[in-house]
C-alpha cells in the first residue's frame, strides 16, 4: 500500500523534478523510482529496528515533519542512494530529496484523517513487512507479559 500512495504522487513529483531540479522526464522518472525504493527500504529498515514510534512520529507532524530526526535520516539516506545509485552530484541529490520526500510524508500522512498508530502503519507496509512487524510485536508482548507472571 506505500507504493500506491506514492504513486497517487508520482505525477505531482515528475513535474516537481522537471520544473524544481531541471530533470528530463527519463531522469525525473528515474529518480521517482529510486526514491520510491530507497523510502520503502529505509522506512521498512526503521520500522524493523523498533522505531516505530518515531516514524508515526514524523507521519503526525504534518508540516513540521521535516524537523523530525527520522526525516532527516531518510533525507540522508536518500541523498546517498541518490549519489550513488543515479550518478548525480550531492547538490542535486539534496534536490531531488528535497522535492520528494516532504511530497511523500504528507502523502503518507494524508492517508486516514487524524493520526497515524501502528495498525495502519503496518497495514500501509502491506505484505510481508507488516505481517512480521505484527510478529514481532506479537512476540515481544507474549514474552513481556508471560514474563510477568512467573
Amino acid at each position: 500500500m506505500l507504493q500506491e500512495i506514492i504513486g497517487q504522487v508520482s505525477t505531482q513529483l515528475m513535474s516537481g523534478l522537471k520544473e524544481k531540479v531541471g530533470l528530463d522526464p527519463d531522469q525525473a522518472k528515474q529518480a521517482l523510482d529510486l526514491s520510491k525504493d530507497s523510502l520503502v527500504s529505509s522506512i521498512g529498515q526503521e520500522a524493523i529496528s523498533g522505531n516505530l514510534d518515531g516514524i508515526l512520529n514524523m507521519v503526525n507532524m504534518g508540516a513540521s515533519a521535516n524537523q523530525s530526526p527520522i526525516f532527516q535520516k531518510l533525507l540522508g539516506g536518500l541523498d546517498k542512494d541518490l549519489i550513488s545509485k543515479m550518478g548525480v552530484s550531492p547538490e542535486i541529490a539534496g534536490k531531488i530529496s528535497t522535492v520528494v520526500l516532504p511530497v511523500i510524508i504528507k502523502a503518507i500522512s494524508d492517508y486516514k484523517e487524524g493520526n497515524l498508530d501502528i495498525s495502519d502503519f503496518t497495514k500501509m507496509l502491506g505484505g510481508g513487512l507488516g505481517d512480521s512487524l505484527l510478529g514481532k510485536a506479537g512476540g515481544f508482548l507474549k514474552g513481556g507479559l508471560g514474563n510477568l507472571f512467573k
